[in-house]
């Protein structure tokens, strides 16, 4: 389990390609989304993964019947974020290293996160923290690099809120044709003083289930 915002360094020239682990994931494509424009290159090219992150078994996508009662989630609803390609993500054969799609995973988190005022530092302030505790990536496509940066979306989904968990799914997509890249299920949980998994914060869900059972576009 990795706490979200700690951040490990990739040196991609010192992992070989492995072979491609396939998971079955949900995506599709939606129709309402909120998205945050490109970030700047300095920030993309600290190359590194913020978290590695074990696969598991496949989640089945259900409503969550405890914090989410009072919500009905739109399964059209999903928060986008813009990113590019830099030289330094690439592996041996010129595509983007496969450690390295789970940093962009866990980006699309962050920013969601911070597009909703949900605050890492006052969370880890308190004693308690955040942190990915599954994913699951299926491969259907590489992203390469060109002299221009490939640029790529990343969109996230809400799938259930329920006791300590919080489930997303998420689809990489090329720009501006939207050809599918990835798809990945990642499972946020709380964690308190002594690291142990916690009922989501009240606070975190509200804002979350919110924002997913908008009908706002």
């Amino acid at each position: 389990m990795q706490q979200i915002g700690a951040h490990i360094p990739l040196a991609t020239n010192q992992f070989p390609q492995h072979p491609r682990r396939v998971y079955t994931a949900g995506g599709g494509r939606s129709s309402y989304c909120h998205r945050v424009m490109p970030f700047g290159q300095a920030y993309l090219h600290q190359h590194q993964v913020k978290a590695v992150l074990r696969a598991s078994n496949p989640l089945q996508a259900v409503t969550s019947v405890n914090t989410n009662q009072e919500y009905s989630i739109r399964k059209d609803k999903c928060f986008q974020v813009e990113m590019k390609v830099h030289d330094t993500e690439l592996d041996r054969y010129g595509v983007v290293h496969n450690a390295v799609y789970s940093y962009y995973i866990q980006n699309g988190h962050d920013k969601l996160f911070e597009s909703l005022g949900i605050s890492v530092d006052a969370i880890t302030s308190k004693g308690n923290a955040l942190a990915l505790s599954e994913v699951q990536l299926k491969y259907i496509a590489p992203l390469r690099f060109c002299q221009s940066g490939d640029r790529f979306v990343i969109k996230v989904k809400l799938e259930q809120i329920k006791g300590v968990r919080v489930i997303f799914a998420q689809t990489i997509e090329t720009l501006p044709d939207h050809k599918p890249v990835l798809e990945a299920k990642g499972t946020v949980v709380c964690l308190d003083k002594d690291y142990r998994p916690t009922r989501i914060f009240p606070d975190i869900s509200t804002k979350i289930l919110q924002f997913f059972s908008s009908k706002d576009d």
